[in-house]
């Protein structure tokens, strides 16, 4: 390979992003950007166009990022001969139909975003997932099975770089994230008010959930109404800030939802939490169990069920050394497999096993 050129309306900063730049370039993989924020195609295809032209030259290999689903039928254009990657993250018919609810399945809007995909995945050369279950989806999306490779999510290295958890109570357990549909954070509140109900009065515990987005305001209704009095709802963080936020907690909460997508992803906040060597919950699923093992790397509950989420973290919150063992366990496997620089080496491999064929 000669190197890759990142095309399309994509955001450098996002983490997936983030990574598999960081990562190519650890590796020594030239990178460069045809980028254009515009997201009116009328203007941001021809912008690209030229964006293209002046800076994919030495690439041999042309990576659409995560989202940019639109962007794949120009990149295939542009391309050529050069190997076109598709990193979708998501599918959109998935995530606006079935995870979201914002469109009917059926609907006009539901055929329109499934078209979308089907032309998505079934034109690249080759196609990333985070995890075979999702491989799985994006092949009955449009996908060919031969196209399809796992590159993990991963973590950013000042996730690594967190120190150790502090050594006075009380228990802190963190959520940060975008309160998004498959997060679950209605069974977090529900556990958090099982929660109270449970542990002794002298019990230190707290429970932060930090961020917000498309289901705070209805997160914050909620806490009101249980009447929480260990939880907070700090509201809106800077993603720069989500390491130092790690770095005062001791349990780290994964997703819960109930969604089938909610099984097949492992979120970007279960490997910052591993990396940061916390003991991690999350909702279980098929995703998951791919990479880690429940009970060693992390603790898994049933996605939706919020008993079991609260005594998960009861017996948590009574046992520092288990706490300890997970988070150190939990650390080593993300070493082993999730950060920027083996993303990176999975992802040449990945690109090469298709130039190989």
């Amino acid at each position: 390979m000669k190197g890759v050129c990142l095309f399309g309306g994509y955001d450098p900063a996002y983490p997936r992003n983030h990574i598999l730049i960081e990562g190519l370039r650890l590796a020594g993989m030239p990178v460069t950007e045809a980028r254009v924020r515009d997201r009116r195609a009328a203007f941001r295809y021809p912008a690209l166009a030229a964006a293209f032209d002046a800076r994919a030259r030495r690439a041999d290999t042309v990576l659409v990022p995560c989202f940019r689903h639109k962007d794949v039928p120009l990149a295939r254009l542009l391309a050529g001969s050069r190997r076109l990657v598709f990193d979708p993250l998501v599918s959109r018919w998935d995530t606006l139909v079935r995870d979201w609810g914002r469109h009917r399945e059926g609907s006009l809007q539901a055929r329109w975003n499934r078209a979308i995909d089907a032309l998505a995945l079934g034109t690249p050369d080759v196609v990333l997932c985070d995890t075979w279950a999702h491989g799985e989806l994006f092949e009955s999306l449009g996908a060919r099975r031969s196209s399809l490779r796992r590159v993990l999510v991963g973590a950013e290295e000042v996730f690594f770089a967190v120190p150790p958890p502090p050594p006075a109570e009380p228990v802190r357990i963190v959520y940060v994230g975008g309160f998004l549909p498959l997060h679950g954070i209605d069974v977090v509140l529900e556990a958090a008010a099982l929660l109270e109900r449970r542990q002794a009065e002298g019990d230190a515990y707290e429970i932060h959930l930090i961020g917000d987005g498309m289901g705070y305001d209805r997160a914050r209704a909620r806490a009101r109404e249980l009447d929480l009095r260990r939880l907070t709802l700090t509201g809106p963080c800077a993603y720069a800030s989500a390491p130092a936020r790690l770095a005062e907690s001791h349990v780290v909460l994964g997703a819960f939802g109930v969604s089938g997508k909610a099984g097949r992803v492992i979120p970007h906040k279960v490997y910052q939490g591993l990396a940061a060597g916390r003991a991690v919950v999350s909702g279980d699923g098929p995703g998951v169990r791919e990479v880690f093992e429940p009970e060693r790397h992390l603790v898994t509950v049933p996605r939706g069920d919020a008993p079991a989420l609260a005594e998960a973290l009861g017996r948590l919150i009574a046992d520092p050394a288990r706490r300890a063992r997970l988070g150190a366990a939990g650390s080593a496997r993300a070493r082993e497999l999730a950060t920027p620089e083996r993303i990176g080496r999975d992802l040449i491999d990945a690109i090469a096993k298709e130039a190989s064929r």
